[in-house]
């Protein structure tokens, strides 16, 4: 499977976007106003224990306050209770502080979710400083692999002055005693020098932030199978090669600058992929379509044949059908990044034989999904029932608003505002000279007056006008440069 790996970032926003075989997988988006939390490391308060949830709300900063669960507190059970959990109050009080880390972004009016066993990734192993054991992949099958790497991380641990204990990453299959010894180091270093006492009074602390946005992506992302990284712009090219040369020298002679006249994303079919992302109904190539609905307690996805009665009887329209409608689900469930419970409409077939078929072609199309999930099977409704989590809000959530269209969902202010900035950089290159003019919906120039734009005008020493438009929707916009003697 050929894959790449894409950056692009522009001050406000962070956008990374893994193509597998051409085709778009995933998305990543972290904006500014978005800040994703996980990976960070914090004091908190417990402000609330709540018996009846066996759960305490943590107080990590301003936002929404944070969820720990019991299940989520084991670091801190009294001793011989880890068999089975204790009661939560019994072991964390209102007022105290606790050390958690984020573990899931705020998703609408919920929290951020966090644990008490806080860790620290690296390319080939999490440092788990308050727990002891060495865990290997379950994507590690080769039982030869594993117990090398069981050996080589004893010596590790006894080379490695350090309490706590690892967890080998799949992309550690094959990495050699040195590698894996210098990355435990570099962790073990990083939390000594992160780690403080928990505070006496004042407000919560934040004593350790996860790499930045571009920098996670190649940590998280960048696996040996990468063929190429792409990346906009000769500034980003020089930070992360920097990183890649010290961290993973491996991928060094994979990364290239993109100097296309179009923007990257564009280039590579990302933005007709989010795009797609934000529709309700995907056609098959079998003439019938695929919709997707996302609800507060589910998404519900459904399966129509359309016109497609060329050949066979129903219950073969219905098999040829649904094995389309397959990939397409798989590949929307890893773009929007869906979490939760999915139920799948697919057109009904009355030979087991089939079902069995098209549930095989499930499980195949997502053996390549990282995010933890689990196929249910058929329920007595004929339904196919899919558990996935997420750790951040979905694709659609992050980049529309709440208003919807038959076709789908609508971009939101801040997204079509970072799309205008995206694009006034590119002209900003192709067209060296003459004012930037912009025209768009009023509520989107004015987000992009209230600072956005007075900054690009600054970073790329180039006038920028925009203008309110009350006939232009939310997500559209107009944007050229004036001939140098236009005025």
């Amino acid at each position: 499977m050929r894959q790449e790996l894409l950056i692009d970032d522009i001050p406000g926003e962070c956008r990374v976007a893994l193509v597998e075989d051409g085709a778009v997988v995933e998305v990543d988006i972290d904006r500014n106003s978005q800040h994703s939390l996980i990976g960070n490391i914090y004091w908190g308060r417990a402000d609330s224990v709540v018996p009846s949830l066996q759960a305490a709300f943590i107080t990590l900063n301003n936002g929404p306050q944070a969820f720990l669960s019991v299940r989520d507190s084991q670091a801190l059970y009294p001793d011989g209770s880890h068999k089975r959990p204790p009661r939560l109050e019994t072991f964390i009080h209102e007022g105290q502080w606790v050390l958690v880390q984020v573990t899931k972004d705020s998703v609408s009016d919920k929290g951020p979710r966090v644990t008490a066993s806080p860790s620290l990734a690296g390319r080939f192993l999490v440092y788990q400083p308050l727990r002891a054991g060495i865990s290997i992949s379950s994507r590690i099958q080769n039982d030869d692999e594993r117990s090398r790497l069981e050996q080589a991380m004893q010596e590790v641990v006894d080379k490695v002055d350090c309490d706590g204990g690892f967890i080998v990453r799949t992309v550690a299959n094959g990495a050699d005693l040195d590698v894996l010894t210098h990355e435990a180091e570099q962790l073990a270093n990083a939390w000594q020098e992160a780690y403080i006492p928990a505070p006496t009074g004042g407000d919560p602390v934040c004593i350790y932030e996860d790499l930045p946005p571009r920098l996670r992506a190649l940590r998280d992302w960048a696996m040996p199978e990468v063929d190429h990284i792409r990346v906009h712009g000769h500034e980003l090219h020089a930070a992360v090669k920097n990183y890649i040369d010290q961290q993973m020298p491996d991928l060094s002679d994979r990364i290239e600058v993109y100097t296309g006249a179009e923007l990257l994303f564009e280039e590579y079919g990302v933005e007709a992929a989010i795009d797609e992302a934000l529709e309700v109904r995907l056609e098959l190539p079998t003439r019938g379509w695929v919709s997707i609905e996302q609800t507060e307690a589910l998404t519900a996805v459904d399966v129509n044949s359309g016109g497609f009665r060329r050949e066979g009887n129903r219950e073969d329209v219905a098999l040829k059908s649904n094995l389309a409608a397959v990939p397409i689900i798989a590949r929307q469930l890893r773009l929007r990044d869906i979490g939760g419970q999915v139920v799948i409409d697919f057109i009904n077939m009355h030979e087991q034989e089939n079902r069995q078929a098209v549930a095989d072609a499930m499980e195949e199309a997502m053996a390549t999904d990282k995010a933890p999930h689990q196929i249910m099977g058929w329920s007595r409704l004929g339904l196919m029932e899919i558990t996935r989590r997420r750790t951040r809000r979905s694709l659609p959530d992050l980049l529309a608003g709440q208003r919807q269209t038959r076709e789908g969902r609508v971009r939101s202010v801040p997204s079509t505002g970072l799309d205008i900035l995206r694009l006034a950089t590119l002209e900003t290159e192709c067209t060296p000279t003459g004012t930037i003019r912009i025209a768009a919906h009023p509520a989107v120039v004015k987000w992009l007056n209230n600072g956005p734009l007075v900054d690009l005008t600054t970073q790329t020493s180039r006038a920028m006008e925009a203008k309110a438009d009350d006939d232009m929707a939310v997500d559209e916009f107009d944007l050229y440069a004036d001939a140098p003697n236009a005025e």
